[in-house]
């Protein structure tokens, strides 16, 4: 439940899903929403302008639109039938009279929910059209947190439940990085629940931490005494190379050959490992 203050009232939202409780909780506190928010949620900068005076000013007439938000007023005009379309805004008569006004919040979910749908209509596309060129790019390269869930999401998104992959551990001081183990165990919840096996190897002076780290279900880490290379990750055709240091960095490169070198290695490696 969602509970929200506004002066001596308190709104009390029931079972919203996340998405929607940040939307109402901006709706109900107008002031603290900014439109860089609505522009992400997909609305462009006018669009974002224009909802927001609504936002404040209630039902209103075009007029009033104009002298709140100082826009052009065929550019108001264009934007309200826009925001109309979307279903995010609605308008009423009083006489000959037009008032708009911005619609119930669900509304604003249904038309996220429409972005997506179109989305994914058109993802097959994307998708072939990506793997027509995959032999012209064969090495990307990820930069920051976002780039690491961007690397690492894509081993969510294409393995499936059963499949299995490998790592080598992250080198000592990545591993003294707070930052790249919080992620590494959160992003091995996910992993985990999804059912997606992993075989992981580690130097054994790194056995304590490694525990915390993947002591989970389809999980399996082994240790070797000597050195082993560190920061890699192999799977499906694909090999990732971390680095924590400075900025987060995964270097993916795509190549049959290299993963199954990679692969090879690693299996060999097992082979002599411990648990």
């Amino acid at each position: 439940m969602l509970s929200l203050y506004k002066g001596s009232t308190t709104f009390y939202i029931i079972n919203c899903s996340p998405i929607l409780e940040s939307f109402i909780t901006m709706v109900i506190f107008p002031c603290s929403m900014e439109k860089e928010v609505l522009e992400e949620f997909g609305l462009s900068h006018a669009e974002a302008v224009i909802y927001l005076a609504l936002l404040h000013l209630g039902p209103s007439k075009t007029g009033a639109l104009i002298n709140k938000t100082k826009l052009q007023s065929s550019t108001v005009y264009h934007v309200l039938g826009s925001l109309v379309e979307k279903g995010i805004v609605s308008y009423i008569f009083h006489g000959k009279i037009k008032y708009f006004q911005t619609a119930n919040p669900e509304a604003f979910l249904s038309f996220l929910e429409e972005k997506k749908r179109k989305f994914h209509e058109i993802l097959p596309f994307l998708k072939q059209t990506e793997q027509a060129h995959e032999q012209k790019q064969s090495a990307r390269v990820y930069e920051g947190m976002n780039g690491m869930k961007t690397a690492f999401g894509d081993v969510l998104s294409t393995m499936k439940r059963g499949e299995e992959y490998y790592f080598f551990q992250l080198s000592k001081e990545d591993l003294m990085n707070e930052q790249a183990v919080l992620f590494l165990r959160n992003y091995h919840l996910k992993r985990s629940e999804k059912g997606i096996k992993v075989k992981g190897l580690a130097i054994r002076q790194a056995r304590p931490l490694m525990a915390w780290i993947y002591k989970l279900p389809h999980t399996q880490v082994r240790y070797l005494s000597e050195f082993t290379p560190t920061g890699l990750v192999i799977y499906k055709n694909k090999v990732i190379q971390l680095d924590w240091k400075n900025i987060p960095t995964a270097f993916v490169i795509e190549s049959v050959s290299v993963a199954d070198s990679y692969r090879k290695f690693f299996e060999q490696k097992w082979k002599q490992a411990k648990g």
